[in-house]
This record gives structure tokens, C-alpha cells and sequence, in this order.
């Protein structure tokens, strides 16, 4: 609650005070040099340099007062005298319209004002009072202390959980891209900066508030008196009077002064005359020695050297040098101005962050569907309900509640585990989108519903229900899932408003009659643009095969590279989805039974082609028949079911990789979709497949460690997630993964050593049950190290699980039930804690 109440408040005031900051940070960067600026480009005070290498004096002080002074005048309030012309040499007036004059101060004429001195005069009045006076100034203070809870918060919603790994606090991952590249850019160069700002912004506050100035003046032992001078035009009693050439014969008396740069200031009646300069070990450019002269004689009162000061003074003498960087010389100056440019970085990622995240928020408001509060609706609202492994039975849920409000009626969308018996007791018209998870199984966020819920009774006789159950033929059990709920319904007394509709994968087919009867029930057509059509098939191009464990006793497992479409996209997780092709031989083999001719033409959605091509994604019959044409066979041939295949790289490596077993059907001859991919599609042919979106199993939380749990070839799943962290350069991650024999099947051994070396990988767990007397699994590896796995949950650990659901996925789940007990996993699923790609 705290961080993320941190997170808004850095959000809001980062839109808000971030765009003066970033214009005070253009300023001072701006004015980091100035005075090399405004020398460079008037060359009357480039020659001073050469005059005084010369030898030649500047004139007396009183001298120059006298030939400097108009009618009107009434006394010198500041005089600044500069040999070398780095900066002007100026004087100002006290009662005078134009205060300020520039001079000669080896002739004392009176010189224009400076090329580029009034434009740093607008960006230093920008910089301070954003050009708007004291409420200006007001505006910039309040920024000012803004940036300090910048750094705070910054720091703390950036911490690292590795953080003795310098890499994690200093690396920008130029290698990354959207908003992954801006974050890292944003936190990273925040990092290198936060010290700097650090001292900005506490420097900084001692122009903006008199209250800090004073304060701090108290805390670091200088004189907290203010000392103030007559207003612009006010006549300074006395000053008329005052003898300038007993102060001039002091100053020509001190061997220190000669060829100096000196800064007089004159204050009120019966005040010291100060004189101040930079002695030979000065440390910096501000670190000026003092002298305390009497207005009237010309006596040396007073002589302060910066380097004797106490740190509290030299603290107080070196605000200005802290603040510009100068206190560090030209190093520091260019560090400072750097950073001061950064302000403008900080701003446009900033933003670019805020707009992302407002536009992510957009995208998942439209995959909810266009529902709007319905507060003058008439009737209970309509229950919808999901279970999703992927998100698409969620999306297709959000669809049907859209239409339902289309028509008028009141709804509400909840997930299944948000359900209990009494809800649905109270519930009066229901639609449940339920997908079957694998061979039976529910979906991991229903799992508690179906033990919560389907194991008790409950009378629901005034329920009436529609199912849109969500299933793959390729199982034994299809939609079994989604059969135990309306069997569960059924016995309760519920009343289905019509027959239940069940889908294979994304057939689109049985998707337009679910929609066509929720039109017919609420009498509104679906809108255009159905989330139902999946995206169509496009020709990946098959690179190369790699055998990864040759030798090995279990079936052979290959990587298989494919080079994808140029607009391809997917995200560490995802899953293709592939259209497998029968081998050539077998398709000959079914054609020659029944007497085809293999070019016979045939027409497969208006596109005229070859039969034995057409043929080569179908069902090829078991036994021999009789077929009226070739077109008339090739129409009784239902298209073969396409494989998926968890991803195992990333687009940024150029190419997708899949970790894929070779698998043998009951007659003996390869798998479908593993024989197509490792067997029999050529180098270079196109493979048909799809990314299909698998949200359930991403990265939930791209700070949160992650703890990965596999086998076999779940690797694939396992290792895009691991790159893609490693990639953000969010490190410590704990993996188990378990196989046959160490010396043959272990898959990315070098990737995942590599990992490990560089802190990726926090912690290996290695399960070879084959290399043991006594058969280890990965659920035993994870039995065994109870106490790290509640140390890790604790901390917010985000649980990976990728391979077979039989043995190892079922083991795995018993194991973190027995450990951490069933309500904690529950609470882990619900909280997106608990991720499964398994199979």
C-alpha cells in the first residue's frame, strides 16, 4: 500500500513540478559557463588579459568612482573590479535609474553592456523566479523541494533486490525497447544523478526561502543577521561625504591585492567596507578571503582567510559552489551541467511512461468490452462468469457482457474463483465462458472454485444459465472441466436458457453460434470486430535443427529455429501455435489406397491447388473408401489439429526458437506436429503458425524474483522468461529443472551457467533422476528446500511452472500445498503468483 500510494505521488508530481524542473534544468545548464560564454564573445575584454600580462595597473578605486559617477548619483552600493576581463567590471549606484555600469578599469570609461549579458539575465531571472517575480520564486522553491522527494522515492521504488551487484544499479540495457528501455533509462541515469540532485536541490532552497537560509545559517554557526542597504533611489545619509582614497591607500597596501580580482561592497553608515578576493590557495572560485575596512579611515579592521573558516563557514561560503559545481572545478562544472540537462531527460521519460501506462490501462478497459455503469438499468444484474488459463475465454467473456448491456440489461463480470454458492444462489441469469485446462483440468484460477464449490450442494432452482465451454479435441477428456460445472448446475435444479456450446481451440464456427444464440436471448446483433477470429496463419521459415541431446536414453529433443514474419511480435511466455502437415509419404501412401491422383485439382476456400498438397493438412483416413471425386474426399477430411509450442527466445534475438521432443504415435511413426517440425519440413520451407497471446504465464511483476520450476522440455518456457529478465537486468532468480541424465539432457547448460555466474540465476537446483540410486524429481528438490521457498514467497516471489502436467506440474502443485497449505497457493493463484505453461 505504501509504495504503491510512493508510486502515484512520484507519477503525479513528476507530470506536474517535472515540467519547471525541466526548465530550470535547461536554464542552469545554460548558465553553468556564463562568464566563458560572455567573454568569448566580446573580444574589448579578451584584451584586458594582454594589458595586465603586461604589467599595466588598474586605476584607484577612487579614481574610478570619481570618473565613473554621474549628477544624480548618491553612493557606490557595489563595485567589482576584474584585471583579466573574465567578467565584466561593474559598479552600481545606490538611487541610480540604471544601477549598473560597465567600465574600463585600466581607463575608467564606461563600456556597453556585455553581448549576452541580458539574454543570461532572462535565463538566470527563469531560473529563479520563472520570470514571474516572488510568485515565480515561490513556484520554483516548492519544485525545488519536489526534486528532493524525487531522489527519496525514486531510490525506493528503484531499489534493486540485488542490489550489491553494481550492474543492477548503474547498466542502462541499451539493449531493450519500448517501455522496458525508457524505465531502464528513467531509473538508471536517476541513479548516476541522485547524488547531484541531491546537493541542487539542498543548495538550491537557499535562494528560495529565507526561512532555510536562516536556519541553515543557525545550524552551520554563521551570523543569521540580515544585513540589508537603502532601497533603489533613497539617499543614504552621510554617503555624499564618504572618502574613498583612505580605502584605496589600504587595499594598495596589501601585497595580496595586487592584480586581484577584487569585489567591494559598501553597506550602511558606520558599517565595515568589505573587500572581497580569492587568495593564491583558494579552493575553489568562491572561496574568497575577506577584508573589513573602516568607511571613513580607510583602517583594516578585520582580515579572514576561507581556508582558516570552521566547516560550518566554509559549508556556509561554498553554497554557491556547491550548487554550480564549480567547487569541484571544470570537472564538476561539466558534471553539474550534465545533470542539469538531464532534468529534461527525466521530464520526456517521464511522460513517455505516464502516456504507456495510461494507454496499457486504455487497452485493458477495451478488452473488457464498452461496459458503462448502469445505474437506471431495471431488473437484477446478469452474472458472467470465466475461467481462464490464457485470457481468452476472459476476452470472450467481456465480449458477451458487452452485449448483454447492449440490450439493456444490468451485468457484472467476475472470475470463477471470486464465486461461491451463496452468490450463485443469489444470482438469477447467469453466462459462464469456462475453459478446460489440458485433459479435464481447470483452469489454475478455478482449481478453488471446483474444490470450493462443485463438491458441495447448493439448490439453485431459480438459476438460469448459458455455457460457452472451451476445449481441445486432443484430449480425452474435452471441455471436461467445463462438463463437471453444468453437471454440477444441472443436479443443483439450474435451468439452462440454452444448449450449451463447446469450442475446439478457436473454432469460429461454434464461437458464431454462441453469439448468435446470446443475439437471439437479448436481441442485439454482435458488434463488428469479434475478438473470436484469431489471427490467420502466416509462413514462418524453418533456419535450421539442433539436436540437443544426442545420446540420450529418453526420445531425441531438438531446437528448431524459425525466422519469423517481418510484423511477428510476441513477449517471453507466449506460446506458437502451429499447423502441422502430414509426412509426403503418408499422403501418397492415402491417395494410392483409394485411387487419386495426387495433382488432381481441388478447391480449398476458392483457391484452386494440387490434392496432394491440400491433403497434406487434412486427417487422412484409416482405411481405404470409395470416393465420388477427389474434391468429395478431400471435403470428408477434417483439417488436422494444430500443436502449440511454448517460445523459448525473444524478438530481439531475431529468430523464435522452440525446444521440441520428438514424439511416436501408437502405430509407430512420428508425432504430427514434433515429426512435421524435426522430420519432414525442409530448410527454408515455410511452417504455418501463429503467436498466440499467453498472458497467464508472463512475467507478473517485472521487479519480483522469480522461482522457475521445470522439466524436459519446459525448459523452452523457463528460458524466454530467464533472457527476458536478464535482458531488463532484474537479476536473482531461482531455478529447478529436472531430466534424465546429466551428461545428455541438460538442456542449455552454458545459458543457464552463464546466467548463474553473472547473478541471474541466484540459485540451481539440478533434479537428473537417472544419475541417482533413488529417483530425484524436481518436487523433491523443492520439498527439501522448504524453508528458502516460504523465505521466497515471503519476499514476493512470482512461482514459474513449465513442462508435463502428469507427473512432474501434479507434483510440483502437491508439493507447494503440502509446504506452504492449500489457502496460500490459492491466494498465490489469485494474485497471479502462481504461473503454469504445462502440457
Amino acid at each position: 500500500m505504501f509504495k504503491s500510494l510512493l508510486f502515484q505521488l512520484h507519477w503525479l508530481l513528476g507530470i506536474t513540478a517535472g515540467t519547471v524542473l525541466a526548465l530550470m534544468g535547461l536554464t542552469g545548464a545554460a548558465l553553468s559557463f556564463e562568464d566563458e560564454l560572455v567573454h568569448a564573445a566580446n573580444p574589448a575584454y579578451a584584451s584586458m588579459a594582454q594589458r595586465q600580462a603586461a604589467g599595466e595597473q588598474t586605476l584607484p578605486v577612487d579614481i574610478l568612482v570619481a570618473r565613473l559617477r554621474q549628477d544624480g548619483d548618491v553612493a557606490v552600493a557595489r563595485m567589482q573590479i576584474v584585471p583579466d576581463g573574465e567578467r565584466p567590471s561593474l559598479i552600481r549606484f545606490e538611487g541610480a535609474d540604471k544601477d549598473t555600469r560597465y567600465f574600463d578599469p585600466y581607463s575608467g570609461q564606461r563600456m556597453a553592456e556585455p553581448r549576452g549579458m541580458g539574454f543570461f539575465h532572462v535565463v538566470e531571472d527563469l531560473h529563479r523566479r520563472l520570470a514571474a517575480g516572488e510568485r515565480g520564486k515561490a513556484v520554483t522553491g516548492a519544485c525545488v523541494i519536489a526534486l528532493l522527494f524525487f531522489c527519496l522515492s525514486g531510490l525506493y521504488l528503484r531499489w534493486p533486490r540485488q542490489w550489491r551487484h553494481w550492474r543492477a544499479w548503474l547498466a542502462v540495457e541499451w539493449k531493450r525497447s519500448g517501455r522496458s528501455f525508457l524505465w531502464s533509462l528513467h531509473s538508471v541515469i536517476g541513479t548516476w544523478c541522485l547524488v547531484l540532485y541531491l546537493v541542487t536541490a539542498l543548495t538550491g532552497l537557499w535562494w528560495s526561502y529565507d526561512w532555510y537560509r536562516q536556519g541553515l545559517t543557525q545550524l552551520l554557526g554563521g551570523d543569521a543577521r540580515q544585513e540589508s542597504r537603502g532601497g533603489r533611489g533613497a539617499k543614504v545619509p552621510g554617503f555624499d561625504a564618504l572618502d574613498l582614497a583612505p580605502l584605496q591607500a589600504t587595499i594598495a597596501g596589501v601585497p595580496d591585492l595586487r592584480g586581484k580580482a577584487l569585489d567591494l561592497r559598501f553597506g550602511k553608515p558606520g558599517q565595515p567596507v568589505t573587500v572581497r578576493y580569492l587568495g593564491a590557495d583558494a579552493a575553489h572560485v568562491r572561496a574568497f578571503d575577506t577584508l573589513k575596512l573602516d568607511p571613513r579611515s580607510g583602517a583594516l579592521l578585520e582580515r579572514t582567510q576561507f581556508s582558516a573558516l570552521p566547516a560550518g563557514k566554509h559549508l556556509l561560503g561554498s553554497i554557491y559552489a556547491l550548487h554550480t559545481g564549480s567547487y569541484f572545478g571544470l570537472p564538476g562544472r561539466v558534471v553539474m551541467m550534465v545533470s542539469s540537462l538531464c532534468m529534461c531527460l527525466f521530464f520526456v521519460t517521464g511522460w513517455m511512461l505516464y502516456l504507456d501506462r495510461r494507454r496499457k490501462k486504455r487497452q485493458v478497459r477495451a478488452s473488457r468490452g464498452a461496459l458503462v455503469p448502469q445505474a437506471a438499468a431495471a431488473g437484477e444484474p446478469w452474472l458472467v462468469g470465466f475461467a481462464s488459463q490464457s485470457g481468452f475465454a476472459e476476452q470472450l467473456a467481456w465480449r458477451a457482457a458487452g452485449q448483454l448491456q447492449a440490450a439493456g440489461l444490468p451485468v457484472q463480470v467476475r472470475p470463477l474463483a471470486q464465486l461461491d454458492a451463496s452468490t450463485l444462489r443469489n444470482t438469477r441469469k447467469a453466462l459462464f465462458v469456462v475453459s478446460t485446462f489440458g485433459d479435464g483440468e481447470p483452469p489454475d484460477s478455478a482449481r478453488a472454485f471446483e474444490r470450493r464449490v462443485l463438491s458441495s450442494a447448493q439448490a439453485l432452482p431459480d438459476l438460469g444459465y448459458a455455457l460457452l465451454a472451451l476445449g481441445d479435441r486432443q484430449y480425452a477428456r474435452f471441455c471436461g472441466f467445463s462438463r463437471r460445472i453444468e453437471h454440477w448446475l444441472a443436479k443443483q435444479g439450474a435451468r439452462t436458457l440454452f444448449p450449451s456450446v463447446e469450442v475446439d481451440g478457436q473454432d469460429t464456427d461454434a464461437l458464431q453460434r454462441w453469439q448468435q444464440q446470446l443475439a437471439a436471448l437479448t436481441g442485439i446483433a454482435p458488434v463488428e470486430g469479434s475478438p473470436v477470429h484469431a489471427a490467420p496463419l502466416q509462413p514462418w521459415t524453418l533456419l535450421e535443427r539442433e539436436l540437443l541431446n544426442p545420446g540420450s536414453a529418453g526420445a531425441p529433443v531438438w531446437r528448431i529455429a524459425l525466422l519469423p514474419p517481418p510484423d511477428a511480435h510476441w513477449e517471453a511466455g507466449d506460446i506458437l501455435e502451429m499447423a502441422p502437415c502430414n509426412a509426403s509419404t503418408d499422403v501418397l501412401a492415402a491417395l494410392a489406397r483409394d485411387g487419386l491422383d495426387p495433382q488432381d485439382s481441388v478447391q480449398v476456400e476458392g483457391v484452386a491447388m494440387p490434392l496432394q498438397l491440400a491433403a497434406a493438412s487434412r486427417q487422412l483416413p484409416d482405411g481405404p473408401g470409395r470416393p465420388a471425386s477427389a474434391q468429395a474426399w478431400l471435403e470428408a477430411l477434417p483439417p488436422l489439429s494444430h500443436r502449440e509450442y511454448s517460445i523459448a527466445s525473444l524478438p530481439q534475438d531475431g529468430v523464435l526458437e522452440l525446444i521440441v521432443r520428438q514424439t511416436l504415435r501408437h502405430d509407430g511413426r512420428a508425432g504430427l506436429g514434433s515429426g512435421w517440425l524435426i522430420l519432414h519440413a525442409q530448410a527454408g520451407a515455410p511452417v504455418m503458425a501463429r503467436v498466440r497471446a499467453n498472458p497467464g504465464f508472463r512475467r507478473a511483476d517485472a521487479d519480483a524474483p522469480m522461482i522457475l520450476i521445470g522439466n524436459g522440455t519446459g525448459i523452452a518456457g523457463l528460458r524466454s522468461l530467464i533472457k527476458d529478465a536478464a535482458r531488463c537486468g532484474q537479476a536473482g532468480h531461482w531455478l529447478l529443472f529436472g531430466e534424465r541424465s546429466a551428461a545428455h539432457d541438460h538442456f542449455c547448460a552454458r545459458e543457464l551457467q552463464a546466467w548463474q555466474a553473472d547473478g541471474h540465476l541466484q540459485r540451481v537446483d539440478l533434479a537428473f533422476s537417472r544419475d541417482q540410486d533413488r529417483k530425484v524429481y524436481v518436487q523433491h528438490l523443492l520439498a527439501e528446500a522448504a524453508d528458502e521457498l516460504h523465505a521466497w514467497v515471503a519476499r514476493g516471489a512470482v512461482i514459474h511452472v513449465c513442462g508435463s502436467l502428469a507427473g512432474m506440474a501434479r507434483g510440483v502443485d502437491q508439493t507447494l500445498r503440502q509446504v506452504l497449505g492449500e489457502d496460500a497457493v490459492d491466494a498465490l493463484v489469485a494474485q497471479g503468483r502462481y504461473r503454469r505453461d504445462v502440457y
